[in-house]
């Protein structure tokens, strides 16, 4: 959703709907399987063949009305802890006229008007590029395209449709001889850290590879890449 606060910033984040769906959704759900629990560890009990059936045994052996309520209690308190935590490791983006703050988790960039150069959505992610083409700001954004759209052009950034380097891009493979021994080595190193689903670990590889003149993207756990256009 955006909306407008004073100083004529505009705020993008998740929309209300989305917020919703969170905070109602996820604690309602943990409810639901907490009453689902018990009845569930009766039915395993009696499944032999079942490894590891001694919490189900537990569970079964409780009261029975008592252990229905406590469990889901349980169920919804913790689907509500979890949709909280979801809420708070979006991303918040605060655009003005002078510049663009980025806020995640316990992360806070921002980045000043004049050195961005081109901004754009590659699916779901929010790209800010820099005169050298570098990748100034690479997150996942959950506010609605068009509003994302609308927030960096009304504030008069150089918004654009795709990525105006996205013919430039070449998928990456082990040893790549286009690319110095240090990036190859960096890539293989992302790579590891994509499968491992190192979010934190990939993005600052991901920096290290520009510090060496590239940039990379990613599609998946694919790596692709393309030199700066001004080094």
């Amino acid at each position: 959703m955006t909306s407008e606060i004073p100083a004529k910033q505009t705020v993008l984040r998740l929309s209300r709907r989305d917020l919703l769906l969170l905070l109602v959704g996820g604690p309602l759900l943990g409810a639901v399987l907490g009453v689902v629990l018990p009845p569930l560890a009766d039915w395993v009990v009696e499944l032999r063949w079942v490894p590891m059936r001694g919490p189900f045994e537990l569970l079964s052996s409780l009261d029975g009305g008592l252990t229905l309520l406590w469990c889901a209690l349980a169920g919804l308190l913790l689907g509500l802890g979890l949709a909280t935590l979801a809420v708070l490791s979006c991303l918040k983006v605060t655009v003005s006229a002078a510049s663009v703050r980025a806020e995640k988790d316990d992360n806070v960039r921002v980045i000043a008007r004049e050195d961005i150069d081109a901004v754009f959505l590659d699916g779901k992610r929010l790209v800010i590029l820099d005169q050298a083409s570098r990748q100034l700001l690479c997150e996942t954004i959950e506010a609605r395209p068009e509003d994302v759209a609308r927030a960096f052009t009304a504030h008069g950034y150089p918004w654009t449709a795709t990525d105006p380097f996205a013919e430039l891009y070449r998928r990456w493979v082990p040893d790549t001889p286009d690319l110095p021994a240090a990036a190859n080595a960096v890539l293989k190193a992302r790579e590891n850290a994509l499968k491992k689903k190192a979010a934190d670990d990939a993005a600052e590889l991901r920096d290290e590879v520009q510090k060496l003149g590239f940039v990379v993207r990613d599609d998946a756990a694919k790596q692709y890449w393309r030199p700066l256009v001004r080094p």
